[in-house]
């Protein structure tokens, strides 16, 4: 269990207050206030599968926001089983935060809304409501209320999904999440080196593996899909071929093997 909340920790959103001297509405200082709660929230109830911590690095070191690099809003339909449903939720999760960290607030809407649909499908009635909608919608021009609201509303459903005693759904939304963070993250590296901080947050994603493997193995075995299972132990392999290296983090070719691999899962869960 300790891994399982370290995990979702990491896959958590880093929170931060407004730093915008204007004057807010009535609305954004409600938000703001949520936020400001939020932060001493316990560590067992912020659960969202929403890793940002990449995507805040790459806008902080002025990287561009790019809609090719995520999943088109479009192909949402075509995700019939709770299984393609519940990684590409993941997925939609993590292509809500980069629209949201980068402040596309057009597509932060339409991404919140493809993830909400998906959301009533799995079941998850917290979270997603008509009165996150109409917060959105009040703030859909104020994106750090945009970026607390979403925030607000992951945290719900995945308590929600544990409370239900659906927990068998949490790997493969955490799954979809971090793969999409990984892919993203990566198609940001226009040339490799071994020192590059985003090679090196990539790198450090084989812990956040680790971990995703370990809740696979607490999820009944009915529910555990072991030919996906043995394809992330087979990119955890790639990874481990790091503890080799005696002076570097990552080597060109170790990185270029796992981002393949990375790009092959992507692949199959979206498509």
């Amino acid at each position: 269990m300790k891994k399982t909340w370290l995990l979702l920790l990491f896959l958590s959103p880093l929170f931060f207050a407004c730093n915008s001297g204007e004057e807010a509405d009535e609305q954004t200082q409600q938000d703001t206030l949520i936020v400001e709660d939020e932060s001493q929230t316990p560590l067992s109830t912020i659960k969202v599968p929403s890793p940002v911590e990449l995507y805040m690095f790459m806008y902080s070191a002025g990287m561009k926001f790019d809609k090719k690099f995520i999943n088109p809003t479009e192909r949402s339909s075509k995700y019939v089983t709770n299984y393609k449903k519940a990684l590409n939720f993941g997925v939609y999760a993590s292509d809500l935060a980069y629209c949201t960290v980068f402040k596309q607030n057009k597509e932060t809407f339409s991404y919140f809304s493809v993830t909400k649909k998906m959301a009533e499908e799995l079941g998850l009635t917290e979270g997603f409501d008509e009165s996150i909608v109409k917060r959105i919608d009040a703030n859909i021009s104020n994106s750090d209320s945009l970026y607390h609201i979403t925030n607000d509303s992951y945290a719900a459903a995945t308590a929600y999904i544990e409370q239900q005693g659906n927990g068998a759904l949490l790997p493969l939304m955490l799954t979809g999440a971090w793969i999409e963070s990984v892919h993203i993250a990566a198609k940001s590296v226009k040339q490799f080196k071994p020192d590059d901080e985003i090679v090196l947050l990539i790198a450090d994603q084989q812990f956040l593996l680790e971990s995703l493997l370990e809740m696979f193995e607490a999820v009944p075995e009915e529910d555990n899909h072991p030919e996906f299972v043995e394809k992330l132990r087979d990119l955890q392999e790639s990874f481990d071929k790091m503890y080799d290296n005696a002076d570097v983090r990552i080597t060109q070719k170790q990185y270029e093997e796992i981002i393949e691999k990375v790009q092959v899962l992507r692949a199959e869960i979206i498509g």
